[in-house]
């Protein structure tokens, strides 16, 4: 019997994302402040910035619990203009989760096109941003989104929980 497929996204999930450019690291973050201001862009479309990033609190490990009983993929959204955040992304992934199977890493901006049990991710169904699917993942049967860093999971923990981990 094969495993269930779980996708999991990773900024914001796995990955602590800064959530404003006063969190960006510390190394950094004069420089992208300067790039932002003058280029008018988002941090997140700042190259070296994904290198920079450290994994969220139990994500590793929990991580390591999903590959236990699931068929495991990350699924994330690269910013499509900074080119780079795509090889460090899979470089975060060797660096970060070495128990990681190789080619685990999806960069996509339609999740929904995905095919699995679950995708775990942090983008609110009523999201005004672009949509990457993961609004319509969980739309068909046998699929089920969960919000990480909703009421209902608000952690690690309580996803962990939830698929019996």
């Amino acid at each position: 019997m094969s495993k269930q497929i779980v996708y999991v996204d990773m900024d914001g999930v796995v990955v602590h994302f800064p959530e404003s450019i006063d969190d960006v690291a510390v190394e950094i973050r004069e420089q992208c402040r300067e790039w932002c201001r003058i280029s008018g862009e988002h941090h997140s479309d700042f190259e070296g910035i994904f290198a920079t990033l450290l994994p969220k609190d139990g994500a590793t490990q929990a991580i390591e619990r999903l590959l236990s009983k699931y068929e495991v993929f990350l699924l994330s959204t690269a910013p499509y203009d900074n080119t780079k955040s795509w090889s460090e992304k899979r470089r975060w992934v060797e660096e970060h989760l070495p128990g990681m199977p190789r080619k685990h890493l999806i960069l996509s901006h339609r999740k929904d096109l995905n095919r699995g049990a679950y995708l775990i991710d942090d983008r609110h169904k009523n999201d005004d941003r672009p949509n990457n699917g993961a609004k319509e993942f969980g739309e068909h049967e046998g699929q089920e989104w969960i919000h990480f860093g909703s009421e209902d999971f608000p952690d690690w923990k309580s996803v962990l929980t939830h698929l019996r981990c």
